[in-house]
């Protein structure tokens, strides 16, 4: 049995993984290896390693790099204590494979020790383009170390291909993070409110702001305060998760925090809900609104609006359901307002990112070259 090793670092990546561990898992031509990192074992990001757990995955090491993000250079030492821990644990368990996904910064000294180590790498999800985030520069540079690569799209693989000059191990299958709406019954609307203590008869928002780590962290904030500011001035009940475990993330929790105790009957924080709740939260909304690529890539597949502010997300493809924002005040009530005030139209690019059998479509191809 081939050793497939999956390296987590995220909530958000985990939720995008899910099916394909599991898939890989009840596979007999593999043996599933699992090693958490990163801002799941963080309390401040929700201490998401035990959603992990009680999703009845058996977690194989445990890399702790005592992550840092309150300066570049904090975060920067906590790589290099990645290093050192994935080197330990790739000698332990001798995994025949490495499968990551995206472009979290985590994925530099992970990649580049299974790269000096000679572990093939599998990586999904690249040949995007989000030129406001430092993301841009991660992604295209473990598709460079990558040998196995699982795009999204169309697009994502011709970018792919054009920047290693090779077609070789290319294929285009779709985002894994739709498989979800297929293979999960999503919690319905009394089940939440219930859940979460909203009044199921307002209408609902979802908020996720990451940091823009190409800007200052004074222009985050303020975007911040003005999307929660001009949303509390709507008949409508927000809830807002938080930001990733960046530079800037810490100050923008604090933030939402602040915010949300001003306006205790309007604003809701929850720092992680997991994928499973996220989603089910996601389609009972009447906006999401923020620069979560989760607006960019599931939200389309359930037709809901989004508004995308700024430019982390610049350069990927926005169906028809997204409104781009400016990063202003003014342009951010505005789009507010439409938004809530329109009626919703099916657009035809709805399937964009795939059709949620993304997964699957990885296994077969899996079997097929590397199993034996």
């Amino acid at each position: 049995m081939k050793k497939i090793c999956f390296v987590t670092a995220a909530r958000s990546e985990y939720g995008l993984l899910k099916w394909l561990m599991s898939d890989i898992d009840k596979c007999e031509e593999f043996k599933l290896q699992i090693i958490v990192t990163g801002g799941h074992l963080s309390a401040e990001q929700g201490h998401t390693i035990d959603q992990i757990i009680e999703d009845g995955f058996d977690i194989t090491y445990i890399v702790d790099s005592k992550l840092d993000t309150s300066s570049t250079a904090r975060i920067a030492e906590s790589m290099g204590r990645m290093s050192e821990g994935f080197a330990v644990a790739f000698e332990k368990l001798e995994p025949d494979y490495l499968v990551v996904l995206g472009d979290r910064y985590e994925l530099l000294p992970i990649c580049n020790t299974a790269f000096v180590m000679r572990i093939p790498i599998i990586h999904l999800s690249g040949g995007d383009v989000t030129e406001g985030a430092i993301d841009d520069g991660v992604r295209n540079a473990v598709s460079m170390l990558a040998d196995y690569h699982f795009p999204g799209t169309e697009e994502s693989a011709k970018n792919i291909i054009r920047m290693r000059g090779s077609n070789m191990n290319v294929w285009s299958v779709g985002e894994p993070g739709l498989d979800s709406f297929n293979r999960e019954k999503l919690l319905g609307r009394e089940e939440l409110a219930n859940n979460l203590g909203l009044n199921p008869n307002k209408r609902w928002g979802l908020m996720t702001y990451h940091a823009e780590t190409r800007e200052s962290i004074d222009y985050n904030l303020e975007n911040v305060v003005a999307c929660i500011e001009e949303l509390v001035k709507e008949d409508i009940q927000t809830l807002v998760t938080y930001a990733n475990a960046d530079f800037g993330g810490k100050q923008i929790n604090e933030c939402v925090e602040e915010q949300a105790k001003k306006y205790p009957d309007k604003i809701v924080v929850i720092p992680s809900l997991g994928h499973y709740r996220y989603l089910s939260y996601m389609k009972q909304v009447d906006l999401v609104i923020g620069n979560s690529s989760s607006g960019i890539v599931e939200a389309p597949f359930m037709n809901i609006p989004v508004i995308n502010i700024g430019d982390r997300q610049k350069g990927r493809y926005q169906c028809g359901n997204v409104l781009q924002c400016e990063p202003n005040r003014a342009a951010i009530s505005s789009a507010i307002k439409v938004t809530l005030g329109s009626k919703l139209v099916h657009h035809n690019d709805l399937n964009y990112w795939g059709d949620g059998h993304t997964s699957e479509r990885i296994l077969s191809i899996l079997k097929e070259n590397i199993s034996k």
